[in-house]
């Protein structure tokens, strides 16, 4: 029968079957390439843990501008900060986990069930959180962690993970978010007191011209350290920021994720974090 069609019918039916094809394998499977960039590079900012360590190892650093009668108090400070090192970072690995697992459903795979969903799970039930609120919210993020790598869920289920982990994923951002602004950024302010008054002390006592200007030399030295670790804090602050603004905003766009103008805002979103990450990185 077709041999009698006209030729310009054939034509058309042939492209009318092709389009159908990809209709069919694509339906239910959303080009989301713009909410994947923006877990992914998510996903690498979490990964980021250089400032807990700093934060943990600060107390015994400063030993250096102290006298000996300080000492106690900043082992004591040490020892409070060594406990607290854990809870950290699994601020971190959880916002990792999640933006990872995010990604991957934008991207149409399973969500990997590993070893830190177990620890994630585990320190949710141990209550390792000082805060109740903080606490239920690590709790729920995880809960919906586990349930989505045991259901081995796909981009259809990617709706449901922004919908029902929107709000308590928001306390654990701006909660560690609160920590790096508040916690971090405290000890920089008594650490330049500690080396200006450490400095002045040494270079008032001196009588050699040359000792002095070394001295000037390693004060100053040491205060721009101050002033790239002060940048990191407010860099890494403000990924974290733009983390919690991101998913508000997948979160507010949840029924059509490729939507073009939620497209614009999570590839600009994208491009900030790219930049504020990339200048982190090069402190």
């Amino acid at each position: 029968m077709m041999d009698h069609l006209p030729q310009r019918v054939v034509r058309w039916r042939t492209a009318a079957g092709a389009l159908l094809i990809v209709l069919v394998l694509t339906q239910g499977c959303a080009n989301l390439s713009a909410v994947r960039e923006f877990a992914n590079i998510s996903t690498e900012s979490a990964q980021y843990t250089r400032l807990v360590d700093d934060y943990v190892e600060w107390p015994t650093s400063q030993k250096r501008y102290q006298p000996p009668d300080q000492y106690a108090l900043l082992d004591h400070i040490a020892r409070d900060r060594a406990a607290q090192r854990e809870r950290l970072l699994l601020y971190h690995a959880l916002i990792e986990e999640y933006m990872d697992a995010l990604g991957r459903l934008a991207a149409d795979e399973v969500v990997v069930y590993d070893k830190e969903l177990d620890a994630l799970g585990n320190a949710a039930k141990e209550k390792k959180f000082a805060d109740a609120k903080e606490a239920g919210a690590f709790r729920a993020v995880a809960k919906v962690l586990v349930k989505g790598a045991t259901d081995r869920w796909r981009q259809k289920q990617l709706k449901e993970l922004i919908a029902t982990s929107n709000e308590p994923f928001q306390v654990v951002v701006n909660s560690l978010r609160v920590i790096v602004e508040k916690g971090f950024a405290g000890d920089l302010l008594d650490e330049t007191a500690a080396i200006q008054s450490y400095y002045r002390t040494l270079i008032r006592d001196s009588r050699d011209k040359a000792g002095i200007a070394a001295l000037e030399e390693w004060r100053d030295l040491h205060l721009a350290g101050v002033d790239t670790q002060a940048k990191a804090i407010e860099l890494y602050a403000r990924i974290l920021k733009k983390i919690g603004e991101g998913h508000q905003k997948l979160y507010d766009g949840r029924n059509d994720l490729s939507k073009e103008l939620l497209v614009r805002d999570m590839n600009r979103y994208s491009r900030d974090l790219k930049l504020l990450f990339n200048t982190i990185r090069t402190l």
